[in-house]
């Protein structure tokens, strides 16, 4: 899926529980922290960039792209990062950070680290039906097993046009919500 829908599914996620900015960023990540490196590799030596098309395979990226990539898209490696920022709120007390999260929540360790993670897990749970396995399947319990899904590519129309639909209607409710609330 596109960053730009990551990180409004990130945002729409979490809601009025984190703030938007660190929500939309924990969105992207995933994908940035995988093609940033491979990115800025070629800009460096002159690469050119693999155009994207429906042949386009995961092998026409420079390789530390799907090596970053399994473990920005594990499910396993982001529960021991839930685990790793439960330990360090519960360890640490730091105001600013708290200030993030909804007032309610401040008080829980746990659930601050979980709503933290929250975006992540959407980018790979959204991944997982949009990836095919020849371009970048979701190794979503990579170190432990290398199993993958045959999604549609999510630049396919039925797949692209379904995800701004449901974003634009999920996202227009809850806006018309918000404003009758107020009213």
């Amino acid at each position: 899926m596109d960053v730009i829908s990551h990180w409004f599914w990130g945002v729409l996620a979490t809601r009025k529980h984190v703030n938007w900015k660190i929500a939309g960023t924990m969105a992207v990540l995933p994908d940035l922290l995988a093609f940033l490196p491979s990115f800025m590799y070629s800009l460096a030596y002159g690469i050119d960039r693999p155009s994207v098309d429906d042949t386009t395979v995961t092998s026409d990226f420079p390789a530390i792209t799907w090596e970053v990539y399994q473990y920005t898209h594990s499910a396993v490696v982001v529960t021991c990062a839930v685990l790793l920022t439960w330990w360090f709120f519960s360890r640490f007390q730091f105001a600013r950070l708290k200030s993030n999260f909804a007032e309610h929540h401040r008080s829980k360790p746990l659930l601050m680290a979980f709503l933290l993670w929250v975006p992540w897990y959407l980018n790979i749970l959204l991944d997982i039906p949009s990836h095919t396995l020849q371009f970048f399947p979701t190794p979503i319990f990579y170190p432990i097993s290398d199993f993958g899904v045959d999604g549609t590519r999510w630049s396919t129309p039925i797949v692209l046009f379904t995800n701004v639909g449901a974003l634009v209607l999920l996202w227009l409710y809850v806006l018309y919500r918000d404003h009758k609330a107020k009213s």
